[in-house]
């Protein structure tokens, strides 16, 4: 019997109910220790149609890879990539640690991964099967070694001591923002960045209800990025593009911070912009400001977007590094959901201007 090949639109639909879907169910990883992956990654253009194409705005590409194989790895929200670029750690929303090895050619294009691990994440009770126990969304690395996870479903950020490999080992909760409360189940604190300064970031994804304004946090002062009360985070408000939701942070040299957010609808596809946020946006007045009045809230400036006919997914994970020419570098990671319809990408990018 021969199948009629299905249209862009109607295989976009079924990638929607996917996603809707994904909020209620889990592909679960089974046992505690790290497995190795059978992957492939193969490299992709910015550009099918113009393979010659290197640049979104002020970002040039640097390649980017479609990473397919392994059972386990995907849904990756959260991304950190080790400051010489040879390795990076990632977690899923299922409950997911994956950590492998970075792999560049000649002129530092990303063209390939190895020694890829993959282990569930463990929470307070342990390793948990309930996705709203382990529906991880970001990670960052802290001064001394260990990391910070925010989860949603069950809003928290844990405390890990860890290693090089990522996350492990009992967590600690630390306090959250006020008013984490009342967040959507499925819209928590999809984006967690420790800063240059040594302070924390947090921002809530939120509804999907069309509004620019999301919540945002910040710590009153640096040090080693953990706050020790819920009065230690300092609230402002953030303005994403309409339609457009914060889905990751990464720091920015000079202070500053990166900005990734996403939009998904029938007609248009997915579509992922970068912002970027100026320091001084971040200071400790500016945000006092933004905490209560819309026309100061924080917005940043957006530097690119990749949307059709670029390569593009519901990315979710952002790291930066700095580069060996004094450039930013950035990398991106998209979400399949575990679904055929989607892919997991992971993307580099390099970022020349004053905040690099």
């Amino acid at each position: 019997m021969t199948m009629r090949k299905p249209s862009a639109r109607s295989i976009l639909a079924w990638s929607l109910l996917l996603l809707a879907l994904s909020g209620g169910c889990a592909a679960m990883v089974g046992g505690g220790a790290a497995e190795t992956e059978s992957v492939t990654a193969s490299t992709v253009p910015l550009d099918r149609g113009r393979p010659d194409r290197s640049s979104v705005g002020p970002l040039r590409f640097l390649g980017g890879l479609d990473i397919a194989g392994g059972d386990r790895v995907g849904g990756l929200s959260g991304l950190w990539v080790a400051p010489a670029g040879d390795r990076f750690v990632a977690v899923g929303d299922t409950g997911l640690v994956v950590d492998g090895r970075l792999r560049s050619d000649a002129d530092g294009r990303l063209d390939g991964l190895s020694d890829i691990h993959a282990r569930p994440l463990t929470v307070e009770e342990g390793i948990s099967r309930r996705k709203r126990r382990t529906d991880a969304e970001d990670l960052t690395r802290l001064p001394d070694g260990g990391w910070l996870v925010s989860l949603e479903r069950d809003h928290r950020i844990l405390r890990y001591k860890g290693g090089d490999r990522g996350p492990e080992g009992t967590p600690t909760p630390i306090p959250l923002p006020p008013g984490m409360e009342s967040a959507p189940e499925n819209g928590g604190l999809e984006a967690l960045t420790l800063l240059s300064d040594g302070r924390l970031l947090a921002i809530e994804e939120g509804r999907d209800d069309g509004r620019q304004e999301r919540r945002a946090w910040i710590t009153r002062a640096a040090g080693d990025g953990v706050p020790r009360s819920g009065t230690d985070w300092q609230p402002f408000t953030y303005l994403a593009a309409p339609r457009y939701r914060p889905t990751a942070a990464a720091p920015l040299p000079d202070g500053g911070v990166l900005v990734l957010e996403r939009r998904v609808s029938l007609l248009g596809g997915w579509s992922s912009r970068l912002v970027r946020v100026a320091p001084r946006q971040l200071a400790g007045d500016a945000v006092m400001a933004g905490a209560a009045v819309a026309d100061t809230a924080v917005e940043g400036e957006e530097l690119g977007r990749l949307e059709a006919p670029l390569v593009n997914d519901n990315f979710e994970g952002m790291a930066t590094r700095p580069g060996p020419a004094g450039q930013t570098l950035v990398y991106l990671v998209s979400d399949n959901n575990f679904s055929s319809l989607q892919r997991t990408y992971l993307l580099l990018f390099a970022l020349h201007g004053p905040s690099s």
